[in-house]
């Protein structure tokens, strides 16, 4: 069906799209997991994973979009994000390209809300909870994944939805144009092979299970989803999280990689550290030792490790706040991007980010496992294949994948063989699972509970 839609008519469906308040509602869908369970990290013992759930009615049924939080956070997206909608009622995306402040600013900085963190914050994840759900209903109406819609956009039409103000002048218009102009060469061919091939992921354990549970765990996505690189959550006591990695390397097959995530706990002593004794275990990567925000410690950081010869990664960018930060942890060397659809605006940042991931050869590689995430991040990878990185192999890439909230959703991913199969199902969450929706209600009436 995909070769059948003009790109006029991918252009129409987007611009479009009308605000109709009136039609939208919001949802706090929280899903109560164990303490020191599955999500538990070191600066998160107890988490709640949750989602403020943006659902449109449309005359082709609903769109449903997502954001994702540890707990209330959930009824301030909510609130802002309602707030933005009926700003914005009666418009269409295309009178928001049109206006003078443009698409991007009108959904990353409402008036009132900007003084809270203009292009950040909870305004700015609330303009991607509104973002996330148009792009469903526009996806749906063409009957393609949101991956494969953007993909094949025209370029006018992606150049009118990101914002280049600001940035360094390497990504300058005329530049970030022709990196789209030449993604569309031969895209059929790409979207197809991405269908056939998928993306290859890793799994994430949790800092609240034994070396024991752990091994079991990895031993199990290992024979039965092909999965070979696993993530294991450190913090800042370093010998005896070292223990438990050595112990975990015991208990497992040859052939498994590991990579590490401090969860922003370290200093920046306990940084250089851990990244000298990772690089002697192999360890491929050190995630998050500190705030992504925290630019200025990744660049003392990645200089250490240049300087140092060190092969362990310094990786960040799933708590990101806004496409600058990530710029500039890019520029300042980070080795891998990990882009969250629920962070900064949502998808439509992520378009940019890739273009400046690529410009500057630094790897993506999409944050998930959150509930809605493993769903949500595939569209990331998948789009940055099929129109920014032409120049890699699917293979090459690398995907997080968790699953263990994927049965809540309409669309839930699946992996074989180590691979994620590419989303096929038109829309981006597409929605959640008909019990769930059965349940859910207004945030102003509370929580809609789910349980792991």
């Amino acid at each position: 069906m995909s070769e059948t839609v003009t790109s006029e008519a991918l252009a129409a469906a987007l611009t479009n799209f009308r605000f109709e308040a009136g039609q939208w509602r919001f949802v706090d869908l929280r899903i109560d997991i164990p303490p020191r369970s599955f999500g538990s990290d070191a600066i998160n013992p107890h988490t709640q994973y949750s989602n403020p759930v943006a659902i449109a009615e449309r005359d082709a049924g609903p769109a449903v979009g997502a954001s994702f939080t540890l707990g209330a956070g959930n009824e301030m997206i909510c609130a802002g994000a309602e707030f933005i909608v009926n700003e914005l009622d009666g418009f269409t995306v295309g009178d928001l390209m049109a206006r003078g402040r443009g698409f991007y600013e009108t959904l990353t900085n409402p008036l009132q809300l900007r003084w809270l963190s203009p292009n950040a914050g909870l305004p700015l994840m609330a303009g991607g909870l509104v973002v996330n759900t148009l792009l469903d209903a526009a996806s749906k109406s063409v009957g393609l994944p949101a991956w494969e819609f953007l993909a094949r956009l025209p370029t006018d039409v992606l150049m009118s939805l990101i914002n280049l103000r600001h940035l360094d002048e390497r990504y300058d218009a005329a530049t970030v144009r022709r990196v789209f102009d030449l993604g569309l060469s031969d895209i059929d061919a790409r979207c197809a092979r991405l269908k056939a091939e998928g993306l290859p992921v890793y799994y994430t354990t949790w800092i609240g299970h034994d070396a024991e549970t752990i091994a079991k765990q990895i031993v199990a996505q290992h024979r039965d989803r092909g999965i070979t690189m696993f993530k294991i959550k450190i913090g800042s006591d370093i010998e005896g999280f070292a223990l438990k990695l050595s112990h975990i390397r015991q208990l497992v097959p040859e052939g498994i990689d590991l990579c590490v995530d401090a969860n922003q706990t370290l200093d920046a002593d306990e940084a250089r550290a851990w990244l000298r004794l990772l690089s002697d275990q192999d360890v491929k990567w050190l995630e998050e030792p500190f705030a992504p925000d925290n630019v200025r410690l990744f660049g003392d950081l990645a200089r250490y490790k240049q300087d140092n010869g060190l092969s362990c990664e310094v990786v960040t960018g799933e708590n990101c706040p806004n496409h600058f930060t990530a710029s500039a942890l890019i520029d300042g060397g980070i080795d891998r991007f990990q882009a969250d659809p629920c962070r900064m605006l949502g998808l439509v940042d992520a378009i940019l980010v890739t273009v400046v991931a690529g410009l500057r050869k630094c790897t993506v590689t999409p944050h998930a496992g959150g509930s809605g995430l493993d769903e949500l991040s595939p569209h990331i990878q998948l789009f940055n294949l099929a129109r920014i990185r032409t120049d890699l192999e699917p293979s090459a890439s690398l995907t997080e994948n968790v699953g263990f909230c994927s049965r809540f959703f309409t669309a839930p991913t699946n992996v074989k063989q180590g691979r994620a199969l590419a989303q096929q199902t038109p829309g981006f969450l597409v929605g959640l699972d008909t019990g769930v929706m059965q349940r859910v209600r207004s945030y102003k009436e509370g929580a809609s509970w789910l349980t792991l």
